[in-house]
C-alpha cells in the first residue's frame, strides 16, 4: 500500500512540472505551490542516501503519514499565497520556515541529547501536559517528519521560485542559533535546581532569546538579493609634465 502511494505521487510529476514551466509571479496560487512542494519532495526522496533523502522517502511511503503532509502543507501554502504581494509572500514563508524549524527542535532534541529515564520522561511531559510518554514520542515523531518535510520544500520555493537570499545560509544559520537556545532551555528544565549548572544556564537564557529574536527580524528585513559592489572607475593618472628642451643656437 505504501508503495501504490508513493508511485502515484511519482506518476503525477511529470504533468506538475509541465505546469511549472511558467516563470515565476507574484500570483501564483496555493495550489502551484503545493505542486511545486511535492515534485521537490519526490525528487529529494529518490537522491542519493542523506537525512534529507530519508525524511522525504518516510512521508512518502507511508499513504497515512502522506495524506496528514498533504492535507497540513497544503495550509501552509494557501497561507502564503493569500498574501497580495510577492513581499510579503516571502515574509510569510520566512515565518512560517522559523516555526516548522521550532516545532522539530523537540525531536532533534531528544535524538542527540543524552539525558534518558526520569529526565527524558519529564521534558516529554513539560511539552506534552497528560499524555502517556509513548503517545507523546509517537506523535513528536511524525511532527518531527512532517515538519522536516515542509521545511524541505519551503526553502526550496524561497530560494528557487522567489530567489531570496534568506533561504540559504541565513536561514541555517537561524536554525543554529534557536537550536542553542532551545538546547539551553530544555537543559534548564532537567538541571538539578539550585545546582551552579541550573543557575549558569538561567543567566544565558535570556541573552540567547534576544539573539534568537534579533537574526529573526534581521532575516524578515533582508532585500530578495545582497546590493551589488559599487565599482567606481579608477581615476588615470595625471601625466607627468615634461621640461621644454631648449637647442642652442
Amino acid at each position: 500500500m505504501a508503495a501504490t502511494a508513493e508511485k502515484s505521487t511519482i506518476a503525477d510529476t511529470f504533468s506538475r512540472l509541465l505546469r511549472l514551466t511558467l516563470p515565476a509571479s507574484p500570483g501564483l496560487t496555493g495550489t502551484q505551490l503545493m505542486d511545486i512542494s511535492e515534485v521537490h519532495l519526490s525528487t529529494v526522496a529518490r537522491a542519493n542516501p542523506s537525512t534529507e533523502q530519508l525524511i522525504a522517502s518516510r512521508v512518502l511511503d507511508n499513504p497515512r503519514d502522506f495524506r496528514r503532509w498533504e492535507s497540513e502543507h497544503a495550509r501552509l501554502m494557501d497561507g502564503v499565497a493569500r498574501e497580495p504581494r510577492q513581499g510579503l509572500k516571502v515574509r510569510s514563508l520566512l515565518s512560517l520556515s522559523f516555526s516548522l524549524m521550532h516545532r522539530k527542535a523537540l525531536f532533534e532534541y531528544l535524538r542527540s541529547h543524552a539525558a534518558r529515564g526520569h529526565k527524558r520522561r519529564l521534558l516529554v511531559a513539560h511539552f506534552h501536559g497528560g499524555y502517556s510518554y509513548t503517545q507523546s514520542m509517537v506523535a513528536e515523531h511524525g511532527n518531527y517528519l512532517r515538519s522536516a518535510a515542509s521545511l524541505l520544500c519551503a526553502t526550496h520555493i524561497g530560494a528557487t521560485t522567489f530567489v531570496h537570499q534568506a533561504f540559504g545560509d541565513p536561514l541555517r544559520g537561524y536554525g543554529q542559533v534557536h537550536m542553542e537556545y532551545f538546547r539551553s532551555y530544555c537543559d534548564s528544565l532537567i538541571a538539578p535546581a539550585g545546582g551552579p549548572h541550573a543557575n549558569a544556564i538561567q543567566v544565558l537564557l535570556p541573552q540567547l532569546k534576544r539573539e534568537v529574536l534579533e537574526l529573526r527580524t534581521r532575516l524578515l528585513a533582508m532585500p530578495a538579493q545582497p546590493p551589488k559592489p559599487l565599482h567606481v572607475k579608477p581615476t588615470p593618472p595625471k601625466p607627468v609634465p615634461t621640461k621644454p628642451t631648449h637647442s642652442g643656437g
